[in-house]
């Protein structure tokens, strides 16, 4: 018999549901398949074999700057002429003005790049608030690069500029050349911890000489205040921007001021070539370590830098939804076929809170192949890695030559629902008194059973006070009696405590009354996130009435 591969097209999701129908109260096993529907895909592509299998490769392979929208803020390729560039490579940023010679033989990278030489040649971005450039709120870290072939060295010329006035005094972000070199100004863009706003200078480095591309970049990194300019590669001055110019220790907060919004402006009174602008959110060295290296088949290698980055192929799923809150991922694993020096990796993140594709939150957590016990993972809120939402996200990295692409396929998981508890059993009431009723009922035997609600009101189904505590501690097994009933009595004192708990304020809490008949029912819940929406209650009890009586006053 011929044997049939899953096709990531099916999904057992289905089959699964009927499952669910028909299984007891206890945790159930499900797999579920996924297929390409609806998946975000940057530099990725679907193929299909012979048999019509899907499958995932990068699209692009070659060297390329790192576009992954996760990480950029603004990208400029150049690869168009001036009059159709009205946003940036990211559509983030609206460009005001662009004039410029585009030109197909002198790029480093892609098609083409700019040739700036008259007076009003430029680049003009708009720097909206919600925007890198347009933010006065902490920087973080960043990588700013620029590919540029100077043909005249002229001093002053601007090959970036971010620049406002506050009181007559320059603020934010200058790159220029003087004296033949590359010059980085950064006016008041760290501030102290007292609020003290710093300036910053790097002016050493190399002499750039005419008629040759350069890879200039300048990077900081948040956590260690590493400032550096880097040319071809190579770190040319390092400052850290700290209160004693040492590292981690009180490091200043890059950001720039909230008074303007000054244009960022590229290739102003410059006389060259420009190819390749990019922000990132990043350290340079970050972005290093967690994407390939490698060397792009150009006949000067030197026009790239010598560690160019590979550009993945990124696959984003949709937010996908379990049935319930809590579930937990048992197994996460795919198929691959690993050519020669590729590699995939993956990463996962669920919440029962319900969140979007492209939301920074919650956090990703990385994967490997056939990863088991995902659930187990503690967060850094305190709670173990489960949820109702969930999303995945495969990162397909190519060979460092370029030649060669990984293969992705028959996506899948296992993961098991956290049903909540079975409603409690031979409910009753045994006793009502003076303003007390007394409740019993069998206890309940799934382990990760927390405690019991009590609802009561003055009407059937409708229920006006929720008892949950009695003497500050909850009701629960520990209360249980050799026979296994629970027994418990609700009194005044009981209610009052219970409505001072309910910081909700919505239900009424009436207190017991002689002669009025009032009507119970009780809930068991779980250990899963207690006191919060998210908690597995189970439906109610059979409702039970009882009418508090004082007893008769006669003794005889």
């Amino acid at each position: 018999m011929r044997k049939v591969v899953p096709s990531l097209l099916r999904f057992s999701l289905p089959l699964a549901l009927l499952v669910l129908l028909a299984a007891p109260r206890l945790g159930v096993y499900f797999s579920k398949s996924f297929g390409p529907r609806d998946l975000n895909l940057f530099n990725a592509k679907e193929i299909r074999d012979i048999h019509g299998k899907s499958i995932f490769v990068i699209d692009d392979t070659s060297y390329q700057p790192n576009r992954m929208p996760f990480d950029n803020d603004c990208v400029l390729s150049l690869n168009t002429p001036p009059y159709r560039l009205t946003k940036d490579d990211t559509r983030k940023y609206v460009i005001r003005h662009a004039s410029y010679i585009f030109t197909t033989g002198h790029g480093v990278i892609g098609r083409g790049g700019g040739r700036f030489y008259k007076s009003d040649h430029r680049i003009e971005m708009v720097t909206d608030r919600n925007l890198w450039l347009g933010s006065c709120d902490d920087a973080g870290s960043f990588t700013l690069e620029i590919r540029l072939k100077p043909v005249s060295l002229k001093d002053g010329a601007v090959l970036f500029s971010r620049v406002g006035y506050n009181s007559g005094r320059k603020n934010g972000m200058e790159i220029l050349i003087r004296e033949n070199r590359v010059a980085v100004r950064l006016y008041g863009f760290f501030k102290t911890a007292s609020g003290r706003r710093v300036d910053a200078f790097l002016n050493r480095g190399r002499v750039l000489r005419e008629n040759r591309w350069y890879h200039f970049s300048l990077s900081f990194d948040r956590i260690s205040g590493k400032l550096v300019r880097s040319l071809n590669g190579s770190e040319e001055e390092v400052i850290y921007a700290s209160e004693k110019g040492e590292p981690y220790i009180n490091v200043y907060e890059p950001s720039f001021l909230c008074e303007d919004k000054p244009v960022a402006v590229i290739g102003k009174n410059y006389f060259g070539y420009i190819d390749e602008f990019r922000i990132s959110h990043r350290h340079i060295d970050d972005l290093k370590k967690e994407t390939a290296l490698a060397l792009k088949r150009y006949r000067d290698l030197s026009l790239v830098d010598k560690t160019p980055v590979n550009k993945e192929g990124v696959i984003t799923s949709p937010v996908y939804t379990f049935p319930s809150t809590g579930t937990m991922v048992k197994a996460f694993q795919w198929d691959e076929l690993i050519k020669e020096n590729t590699f995939i990796w993956m990463e996962f993140r669920t919440s029962d809170e319900m969140f979007q594709r492209d939301e920074g939150w919650p956090k990703w957590y990385r994967i490997n192949n056939a990863q088991r016990n995902i659930y187990l993972k503690m967060t850094e809120e305190g709670y173990y890695l489960r949820g109702k939402y969930y999303q995945w996200r495969a990162h397909l990295i190519p060979s460092p030559d370029g030649r060669r692409s990984p293969y992705l396929y028959n996506i899948r998981m296992n993961y098991e629902l956290d049903p909540p508890p079975r409603s409690p059993l031979k409910v009753e009431a045994v006793k009502a008194g003076d303003e007390l009723v007394t409740l019993r009922w069998l206890k309940n035997v799934e382990k990760d059973l927390l405690g019991y609600r009590i609802y009561y009101g003055l009407h059937r189904r409708r229920y006006d006070g929720v008892i949950t505590l009695i003497e500050g501690r909850r009701i629960n097994n520990e209360r249980a009696g050799r026979d296994n009933f629970i027994e418990i009595t609700l009194n005044n004192k009981t209610i009052i405590e219970n409505r001072d708990l309910d910081k909700r304020a919505v239900l009424r809490y009436p207190e017991l009354k002689n002669t009025v008949l009032y009507f119970f029912a009780v809930s068991a819940y779980d250990n899963y996130k207690p006191d919060t929406p998210f908690n597995h209650e189970s439906s109610l009890s059979k409702e039970v009435t009882a009418r508090p009586f004082a007893g008769s006053e006669i003794d005889r």
